[in-house]
């Protein structure tokens, strides 16, 4: 009698947890769509999309492939956007309405893995093991413990003397960053950064508890040429989908403006690559300013190619492999002077599936996307408690 009391209050309380986990996911799914609706009532892009009008065969592909897949209507809105960048139509566009707020939510259930592999300072560990370069590590801080190229801990006293004249350097927050915020070049000597005449003191004061500083890398000739200023990187995402990785288009992002990050909501340009490196005939900035060559360097983009590009992929692909955990991944990299790639960052929340829509003027996923409103439909359809059993393109437990 007493076991069954127990198995009872214990079965009753776990329903009370899940009743509350799933109210909490409710709300929070909810806000992820607000911030997603809210973003196009921006004057800015509202001018954009609004003079894109789709025609009724068009409208009706739309509904036909989101209403027999995810079984609802969506709003128009960003198949309007991502159209009125290279005028091109795809019904197969993937809304930021659902990318973010439910395809990387659900890729990415286990948040705990994405909130501590995007810390900067974990890259070099997950590189080494997969035999693939990242920018070396000159002095780093975790917590606000001190740490030497070796990551060994050192006092307060040995870290300034090793700041104060580290030289050409680039530094960046390495936890909770985004869009290039806090990252600059510095040029440390006697204390000073010559470039900013600011003293170590404030720059250490701005850099907080955890950052790392790093080496300025050179990106290869054929991605300097084009704007040498910033460390121009290509974006990768790759995705798991029934135990197969694969990736979305690619595009390059372009520093501009003296500029030292190349981040589109830094002032910086993206263009569309093919995979076998070719760049596109334009570039665009977030919010629809076109070029056909840059604006500083008046490099004319159109049949560019950057070799080695297919070993990007291959590298990301197999960077991925090692975190499997993850269902989707948002990877920087770039070409080192000599062709080799560098993995300069991983991103595994609040990742962009705009950039690469707006200037291949296609969707992100091309002939998957029916199935993947079809998954996204069955993983909103079952308790929260229950999606953890359902892996990247299944919906039967894995």
């Amino acid at each position: 009698m007493k076991k069954t009391i127990e198995t009872s209050f214990f079965k009753m309380l776990k329903n009370i947890y899940n009743w509350q986990q799933s109210m909490i996911e409710m709300f929070r799914g909810y806000a992820r769509h607000r911030c997603e609706i809210r973003k196009f009532k921006d004057q800015r892009r509202v001018k954009i999309y609004s003079k894109v009008k789709l025609s009724s065969a068009q409208k009706q592909e739309i509904d036909d492939l989101f209403v027999n897949n995810y079984g609802k209507k969506i709003p128009y809105t960003w198949h309007r956007h991502f159209t009125a960048f290279t005028g091109n139509f795809d019904k197969n566009y993937f809304p930021e309405l659902l990318y973010i707020p439910e395809f990387e939510y659900f890729m990415n259930y286990n948040q705990n893995y994405a909130h501590v592999l995007e810390d900067k300072n974990l890259l070099p560990y997950l590189t080494k093991f997969a035999q693939i370069r990242s920018p070396k590590t000159l002095l780093s801080c975790v917590e606000g413990v001190y740490r030497n190229a070796d990551a060994q801990i050192i006092d307060t006293l040995q870290f300034e003397q090793q700041f104060n004249n580290l030289g050409d350097a680039f530094a960046k927050p390495s936890v909770d960053s985004c869009s290039g915020n806090g990252c600059f070049v510095l040029n440390m000597q006697k204390g000073k950064d010559i470039l900013s005449g600011k003293s170590s003191a404030q720059l250490l004061d701005e850099l907080g508890l955890n950052f790392v500083i790093q080496e300025r890398l050179i990106c290869h000739k054929s991605i300097a040429e084009i704007y040498s200023h910033s460390v121009n990187t290509f974006r990768i995402i790759t995705y798991r989908w029934k135990d197969e990785i694969y990736h979305t288009p690619l595009i390059l992002r372009i520093g501009a403006n003296g500029k030292n990050v190349d981040n589109a909501h830094a002032g910086g340009m993206f263009i569309a690559v093919d995979d076998n490196g070719t760049l596109h005939e334009k570039a665009f900035t977030e919010f629809n300013k076109q070029y056909t060559s840059h604006p500083d360097t008046h490099f004319v983009f159109k049949g560019h190619i950057i070799p080695h590009v297919e070993q990007l992929i291959q590298a990301a692909k197999r960077m991925h492999a090692l975190i499997p955990q993850l269902g989707c991944c948002n990877w920087d990299f770039t070409l080192n002077q000599q062709g080799n790639p560098v993995l300069i960052e991983i991103n595994l929340r609040g990742g962009g599936c705009w950039p690469a829509q707006m200037s291949h003027g296609k969707g992100l996923f091309g002939e998957r996307t029916a199935e993947i409103l079809r998954w996204l439909r069955f993983m909103n359809s079952i308790p929260y408690c229950e999606r953890k059993f359902y892996k990247p393109g299944y919906i039967t437990k894995k």
